[in-house]
């Protein structure tokens, strides 16, 4: 089992590259959280601007928070990831089904490559980060921000972003090979095929994905009530919001077909436009795949950019009606928080464009098989390229309105349990959404779209129509 992972990883190293920059990119935020709490610990000691015991509080929280977030999303691009490629080997894996090999023994060696790449992306993105933030407090210390103060960075608590990376990663590798269990050896004859929507509902655990929502949403209306008299309340409307997409997750490939019909009637009724329709629909699994790691960036985008808008705009008018020194104090803790929040969404963008890009590439470069055939039937080059587009084009519009919902709904849930226990704020405000930094956000997610899928697919129109027919 080892050896067929290693042998596997040697074989086809690119496959796990998106892997490998989200594990790393979580590694470097999780010792990034955790050298930030040494660094402002050792700063009020020295009596830095940190000794209001709020601020201490809710930075505490809010890392420990984010944290959270960025293992729990880092997890689903990783088995989204992982799903794209166990459909792309689901021949080769058929084969082996065939000559006996067991669906636990080879999803077991799935999870053994999630093991190694977790392992180099977590010493890599700790070494990453270990750099990061002590350039960040020397550079925060020469300008004034920071006083001079002892802040040892080694601690044995980075032995954690390690094994969080391999730990996430096995366990998002193991997951996302789910379909190994499923793919039959008659699948290695060429006989299998995608799953339909109907075939789609039936397997859709229902159960399952109603009370991941029904908690969920429970969890974060009780972590918001919470939050009226602690920021502690994060604790747990964050696992109640995570709760909730992760329902939205599972259940994708039933939620966002009818979507999908929605918008894919915008784009008019050009040959190319209905067969772009037509193969969102006739690949919902799939399809469903692609627009959930958009769903995922613009959610976390959103979320955290509405989060520090709210903050934001109560902590100005907070300040608005505070003396002087309560004013220079309050400057202080905006700029300071707001700073981590534009870090996060940083972080968070990053690991969405990954999954995104990944998850397109991947998805294009599958159909080199249907783009043989519609070459071979006369579709041209360039009206392939078109329905391909158009194809990208629907699922962005649909991941962008649902991640725009979901990210005000959970960004607003957010800043109302960080802040509503703050004396200065006292009790709850309707959302603040940052119209400019949302649109720029969902047209740059629709630009990386359109070219994550137009690099495979000018690869794949570059194969003749037989080459293209032979690949498996």
């Amino acid at each position: 089992m080892i050896r067929l992972s290693l042998r596997e990883l040697r074989a086809a190293p690119g496959q796990h590259i998106a892997t490998l920059i989200v594990t790393t990119i979580g590694a470097i935020f999780a010792t990034i959280v955790i050298e930030t709490d040494r660094v402002l610990g050792s700063q009020s000691a020295a009596g830095g601007f940190l000794a209001h015991g709020f601020v201490r509080l809710l930075l505490d929280v809010l890392g420990s928070v984010f944290l959270f977030v960025a293992i729990f999303v880092s997890c689903i691009v990783i088995a989204n990831t992982f799903g794209i490629v166990m459909a792309a080997r689901s021949r080769r894996i058929a084969l082996l089904r065939l000559l006996g090999a067991e669906g636990r023994v080879l999803r077991r060696g799935v999870a053994v490559e999630g093991v190694v790449v977790g392992a180099v992306g977590g010493v890599l993105g700790t070494a990453i980060g270990l750099a990061v933030v002590a350039a960040l407090v020397g550079v925060l210390t020469a300008a004034g921000t920071f006083v001079p103060a002892p802040s040892p960075l080694m601690t044995p608590l980075l032995v954690a972003p390690t094994l969080i990376a391999v730990v996430a990663t096995a366990g998002a590798a193991w997951f996302g090979s789910r379909r190994v269990s499923t793919t039959t050896p008659l699948e290695a004859t060429g006989a299998g095929q995608e799953a339909s929507i109907a075939e789609l509902r039936r397997r859709s655990p229902r159960a399952l994905v109603g009370s991941c929502v029904g908690i969920g949403l429970a969890l974060l209306v009780a972590g918001v009530a919470i939050g009226a008299r602690t920021p502690f309340g994060l604790f747990v409307a964050a696992p109640g919001g995570a709760l909730s997409f992760l329902g939205f997750v599972l259940g994708s490939s039933t939620f966002l077909p009818p979507i999908l019909r929605l918008t894919g009637r915008l784009f008019g009724g050009s040959a190319a436009a209905v067969l772009a329709r037509g193969n969102a629909l006739r690949h919902p699994e799939r399809s469903a795949r692609s627009a959930v790691s958009l769903v995922i960036g613009v959610t976390l985008v959103t979320m955290f950019s509405v989060a520090a808008a709210c903050f934001g705009t109560q902590a100005g008018a907070v300040a608005a009606t505070a003396g002087p020194q309560a004013a220079a104090s309050d400057t202080a803790f905006v700029t300071l928080v707001l700073g981590v929040l534009g870090v996060l969404i940083g972080f968070s963008l990053a690991i969405a464009a990954v999954g995104l890009v990944n998850s397109l590439s991947l998805s294009v470069l599958q159909r080199r098989r249907e783009i043989g055939l519609l070459r071979a039937v006369g579709l041209d080059r360039s009206r392939v390229r078109t329905m391909v587009l158009l194809e990208s084009l629907q699922l962005t519009l649909t991941g962008a309105v649902c991640g725009l919902v979901l990210g005000v709904l959970y960004g607003w849930a957010a800043a109302l349990t960080a802040l509503s226990s703050d004396g200065h704020i006292g009790g709850y405000f309707p959302p603040t959404v940052p119209v400019q930094l949302v649109v720029g956000v969902v047209v740059a997610s629709g630009v990386l779209a359109v070219v994550a899928s137009v690099v495979p697919t000018r690869r794949a129109n570059a194969v003749s129509p037989v080459v293209a027919l032979a690949v498996e």
